[in-house]
């Protein structure tokens, strides 16, 4: 935290909870839109939340149907037994992870533990950054990425804004975009970052369905860099939104005070039973990432040739839209979706975005037609 820092006054009391709550929106609220559109959540496919559409490997129903009888205990308060497997399979140390319930737990622990007063976040990205850095009275320069660069963050623009800054928030690939930074370009500014004594929080939640994910992640260098705090998630890949767990890796003394912050048994029993179930199927990822490559193809040639439609090449198990012309809104595109059982995720509520992006969830062949044709029919 760098002396010279201004504290933010500007976000305090009633203004800074109306502030926050405007950002406390996501995809996923499916009891929410049941009770909406009046329809059961067997009658909704829900393109607004990006998980698997594999869904949940069997193994891991199977052994939480084991173990539910142990669930009359206290789960490991910090999740060694998980945390010892993730960092053989990730040749981490285990003092290097903190598992967490989901990242998003994670990302409010960070800010709440290392106290930055100046916060640096591209937009649009997810929102959580914003609200976390917020609540914790942090100051914060959003650097707005250009439709014309297809909303790719200026890799320059934020090196340029490092001097003062604490900490850098940076989604790779992006939510809600897609947008993906190449490892050069990480490293590059990993390496400004540490120059400026800034950290860098890497959020890689989505990495697992960029088709490069083990050249594009920065995993290995926790150990090389002590400004460098990556977030990565269990609840996308493998289908998890539910219970809830994510972990974070990290140089160790940022690692251990981070730790210091989070509540006694945040993470569940049978979440950490399912992430040590999912984690010892090698196969499972890479048959998603297949399927998820070959759909997201699929998906993004159908969109484009929907008249209004213009579809970014996606970087990730979700696809981001703009919608062409004053004929519909993001927000009503929404509803009359809705009103038909199928879910997207407005994006006009996202910082840098208006109400003429969309995004939807890349899904199986069946689901992923009906959206198509609804699209049709509503445009």
């Amino acid at each position: 935290m760098k002396k010279n820092s201004i504290k933010n006054s500007a976000f305090t009391g009633q203004s800074l909870r109306a502030e926050v709550n405007t950002l406390h929106e996501h995809g996923g609220n499916l009891t929410a839109a049941a009770e909406k559109y009046r329809l059961s959540g067997e009658d909704i496919i829900d393109f607004s939340a990006n998980i698997n559409p594999l869904g949940l490997p069997r193994s891991v129903k199977k052994n939480i149907v084991r173990d539910l009888k142990n669930i009359v205990n206290y789960p490991e308060p910090q999740s060694h037994e998980l945390r010892k497997e993730l960092a053989g399979m990730l040749n981490l140390l285990d003092e290097n992870i903190l598992i967490g319930n989901g990242a998003t737990e994670l990302i409010y622990l960070i800010v709440a533990a290392l106290k930055p007063e100046r916060v640096l976040i591209p937009a649009p990205c997810f929102s959580e950054y914003e609200r976390a850095s917020k609540l914790a009275g942090a100051r914060i320069r959003f650097i707005k990425s250009k439709k014309e660069e297809s909303f790719k963050p200026d890799l320059e623009k934020i090196i340029r804004c490092l001097d003062g800054t604490d900490m850098l928030f940076v989604c790779n690939p992006c939510n809600p975009t897609g947008v993906t930074f190449d490892r050069d370009e990480i490293m590059y500014l990993l390496k400004e970052c540490g120059k400026n004594k800034v950290t860098l929080v890497l959020d890689e939640v989505f990495i697992d369905f960029a088709e490069d994910a083990q050249y594009l992640t920065l995993l290995g260098e926790t150990a090389r860099f002590s400004n460098l705090l990556i977030l990565r998630s269990l609840t996308k890949i493998y289908a998890l939104p539910g219970l809830r767990i994510g972990y974070m890796a990290g140089g160790g003394k940022q690692i251990k005070r981070i730790a210091e912050y989070q509540y006694p048994w945040s993470v569940n029993s049978m979440a950490q039973l399912a992430a040590k179930t999912i984690i010892r199927d090698s196969g499972y990822v890479e048959r998603a990432r297949r399927y998820v490559f070959a759909e997201r193809e699929y998906l993004f040639r159908a969109l484009g040739k929907i008249n209004g439609i213009k579809p970014f090449r996606p970087g990730a198990n979700f696809i981001f839209c703009e919608l062409g012309g004053k004929k519909i809104s993001s927000g009503k595109l929404e509803e009359e979706l809705g009103k038909k059982g199928i879910l997207i995720r407005d994006c006009s509520n996202f910082r840098g975005l208006n109400d003429k992006y969309f995004r939807v969830a890349v899904k199986k062949r069946g689901e992923n037609r009906k959206l198509v044709t609804a699209l049709r029919e509503v445009l």
